[in-house]
């Protein structure tokens, strides 16, 4: 028998944030799933939630370490709230007593994350490796209002299209191509990048090849690139 997720990650809402007057972001039309805690859409809008509470906390109470944090989510007549820090802490590495700010986009995913994780218990335990990856934790803090990181060069996938073409219009050019270096036109290389593939892959892979493999790689570069700019708007990485 499968074992049921806990409670937060079914009502898409980790936190465990409780009902109030407040009106969330992303909170569901129908909330009788539950009689305490809010019911998400997303497992992004239940984590902005409690981003955004975190916030709150700096902005409107003057909340400046973890301990004061997790004391306030998790008040110490209703909840261990002791064993709470000390196991927040040492996923975050933070010191409880720390002086903090709420508003750091890292710091905020940090304490975030490990609520999750305090909330939800051991995620192994019901066959996932971890409940979110790092992509809902960063769609969660752009919806919370940070702004989104920026990939390094050798991940990136716009970057990795542009190179692959501009090493289709580089062949290009070391063929007699002109064709194929005007479809990269518009991509962030230079001539002196074209000089310099050309210079590499034409001894290695022979001008006959090359003519063939040219134009397919410009295409399949721009396409790349393409591809990564509307995925990433979809995703509101960008």
């Amino acid at each position: 028998m499968t074992k049921q997720l806990p409670r937060g990650i079914r009502n898409n809402n980790p936190g465990n944030v409780e009902r109030g007057k407040d009106r969330w972001l992303g909170m569901s039309a129908d909330q009788s799933a539950d009689t305490r805690f809010l019911v998400f859409d997303t497992p992004e809008a239940g984590i902005r939630a409690l981003m955004r509470i975190l916030i709150n906390y700096q902005e409107r109470h003057d909340i400046k370490t973890l301990r004061d944090a997790i004391n306030r989510w998790a008040p110490p007549g209703e909840n261990n709230s002791s064993a709470y820090v000390q196991h927040v802490s040492r996923l975050t590495g933070l010191d409880p007593d720390e002086p903090l700010d709420f508003l750091d986009r890292e710091i905020n995913i940090a304490l975030a994350r490990a609520i999750v994780r305090h909330e939800n218990g051991e995620p192994t335990v019901y066959g996932r490796k971890e409940w979110y990856g790092d992509d809902v934790f960063d769609r969660a803090a752009v919806m919370a209002g940070f702004e989104p990181t920026s990939k390094p060069l050798v991940k990136s996938r716009t970057v990795a299209g542009a190179v692959i073409a501009a090493a289709g219009a580089a062949v290009g050019v070391a063929v007699g191509a002109p064709e194929t270096a005007e479809v990269a036109a518009g991509l962030p290389i230079t001539a002196e990048d074209v000089t310099v593939i050309a210079g590499v892959l034409t001894p290695l892979l022979g001008v006959s090849i090359l003519q063939y493999l040219s134009p397919i790689a410009t295409l399949a570069g721009v396409a790349l690139t393409i591809y990564a700019r509307w995925d990433d708007a979809r995703r509101k990485l960008r």
